[in-house]
């Protein structure tokens, strides 16, 4: 019998055994990219002239899904002229859940965005959930059900309908109170970004509601955040094979991270605090996080 760990085993164990990096930045912006040489260019170029003008310091970390269309080089175009934007390539597509992931982890800012390369979503809403965020929330989600008269949501019948419906099943066993999870517009604090992606397991389109039910369980603060959105032509998801494997997760979530808690996350913020201010190994990060899925 063979009983030497997988590639993915031993890469997940030496990246949380890395040292933490200290923000350098206010902000990172992660964009998750498949296919997408057509659409990532103006989201690219809206996302670099906001924060331009701005004037905080960014980085756009954008991770290439194992594209098969020019979409690592349109982005590399970008990073010869802007230092602040990175280009992670991955060989072969894994899903929105793995890029996300990956993105976040390799991100060096005081919070964390990540925002959909199709620009559904206007860069500008990222102020909505800067609010959020200051007013003491830890997590901040863009949310197309909640009702505002300040912003408008543009989208098909059919995928409004499907929505609410895969979302009503979330709040029935998962999640009562959230009314949308899979606006693909969600900003975390550092700390509590760094404790849900190193638990996300969820490869997927269903990683969304994963990360929720996880800081759910650890007591973070959620906001859901009303914003403007438009339904933009190439959507990778699959609305009925996606959906029924976004139904399987679901329910495994709920045992997956039975045992989740706020004292799990009180624990990981003190080794957090400690990490931050002395530049200590996260051998003790390592130790607080969930095994990975096998």
């Amino acid at each position: 019998m063979n009983l030497q760990p997988s590639t993915t085993e031993r890469l997940n164990d030496w990246m949380e055994r890395q040292p933490v990096s200290a923000p350098t930045v206010d902000i990172s912006i992660v964009v998750p990219a498949y296919n997408e040489e057509r659409r990532l260019p103006p989201t690219m170029i809206d996302i670099i002239d906001f924060f331009d003008r701005k004037g905080c310091r960014y980085e756009v970390v954008v991770v290439d899904d194992g594209s098969s269309d020019n979409t690592a080089e349109v982005v590399r175009k970008f990073e010869r002229v802007r230092p602040e934007v990175r280009l992670i390539q991955l060989p072969k597509n894994h899903g929105k859940g793995h890029a996300v992931r990956l993105g976040v982890l390799n991100s060096h800012g005081k919070r964390v965005l990540f925002a959909d390369a199709d620009g559904a979503t206007p860069i500008q809403e990222v102020e909505r959930l800067q609010a959020a965020l200051e007013a003491g929330n830890d997590i901040a989600i863009g949310s197309r059900a909640k009702a505002s008269s300040e912003t408008r949501v543009a989208t098909s019948i059919h995928r409004k309908v499907l929505g609410r419906v895969f979302n009503r099943c979330v709040n029935a066993i998962l999640l009562p109170s959230i009314a949308d999870t899979q606006c693909g517009f969600k900003m975390f604090n550092r700390k509590a970004a760094l404790f849900l992606f190193r638990r996300q397991t969820s490869d997927r389109f269903s990683f969304d509601v994963e990360l929720l039910f996880l800081a759910h369980k650890a007591g973070l603060r959620i906001a859901e955040v009303p914003i403007n959105w438009t339904n933009v032509p190439g959507s990778k998801v699959n609305l009925v094979l996606d959906a029924i494997l976004m139904f399987r997760d679901v329910f495994r979530f709920r045992v997956l991270h039975r045992g989740v808690s706020r004292e799990q996350y009180e624990q990981f913020e003190r080794s957090f605090e400690a990490i931050e201010t002395e530049g200590s190994p996260t051998a003790s990060l390592a130790a607080t996080a969930s095994p990975p899925a096998r």
